[in-house]
């Protein structure tokens, strides 16, 4: 399998190759059954796949995940385009929502783009800003491409862009003060989307998210993101 088989494959679902690391030894010895099983072999990798932006809103929307009233739709949806590439290339497929134990998706995604943490918690990345997330990840094993063959979308970063931000707009609009240097206070969010249906963060999305400079052009569609805040919201 060529890399451009893998991103054309990922194309029509909105999905994007997003990185590429190595395993080393102590992350092998961290991978569950089945995955341990690969473990001896040489040249292990991990892809990670997921959107930029809103590329992926109008595949999810089309689908019966997002309309069938069931729970948790994207990441039931997320696993089935996994699990049909899966039984197309013959790669294997790994998920942020099986758990626990859990899949360390951050550290993955700071090795394989060098993303770092904003003041609000969510990985940052220099180009998208916080408007991206991966949805899951792939292990190539040393019958497949290797690392040198697949290149991430973007070269890793070391700086922040949070550093040179002076301003911090988005420590200074949530309208409770839930995000400050201290951490996010979870609870005192949800409370205030639970009792202000009316307010511009349940109408129009996180404000304090929306005010991040980096990456506009790359924000997510009002219904996107309102569908993200509900299922926080819904969680809690």
């Amino acid at each position: 399998m060529k890399p451009v088989d893998l991103e054309l494959a990922l194309k029509p679902y909105g999905l994007y190759l997003r990185g590429l690391f190595a395993l080393d030894e102590i992350d092998k010895s961290t991978l569950t059954q089945p995955i341990s099983t690969l473990a001896n072999q040489h040249n292990l990798a991990i892809a990670l796949v997921g959107n930029i932006g809103s590329s992926i809103w109008p595949h999810f929307t089309s689908t019966p995940e997002f309309s069938d009233g069931l729970p948790d739709p994207l990441d039931r949806w997320s696993k089935k385009v996994a699990l049909q590439l899966t039984n197309e290339l013959d790669i294997y497929p790994l998920f942020p929502s099986d758990g626990p134990p859990y899949f360390p998706f951050q550290q993955w995604a700071k090795r394989a783009e060098g993303l770092s943490a904003s003041p609000l918690g969510i990985l940052i990345h220099p180009q998208y800003g916080l408007w991206h997330a991966y949805r899951f990840a792939l292990v190539l094993s040393n019958n497949r491409p290797s690392t040198d063959q697949i290149q991430p979308q973007s070269a890793p970063s070391a700086d922040s862009p949070c550093i040179s931000c002076v301003s911090q707009p988005c420590l200074k609009t949530c309208p409770v003060d839930a995000f400050t240097s201290d951490g996010y206070n979870v609870q005192k969010c949800a409370s205030f989307l639970k009792t202000n249906p009316d307010s511009d963060c349940n109408q129009k999305g996180c404000q304090a998210r929306i005010a991040c400079p980096v990456g506009k052009t790359h924000r997510y569609v009002d219904a996107q993101h309102i569908f993200h805040l509900r299922a926080f919201v819904g969680a809690r």
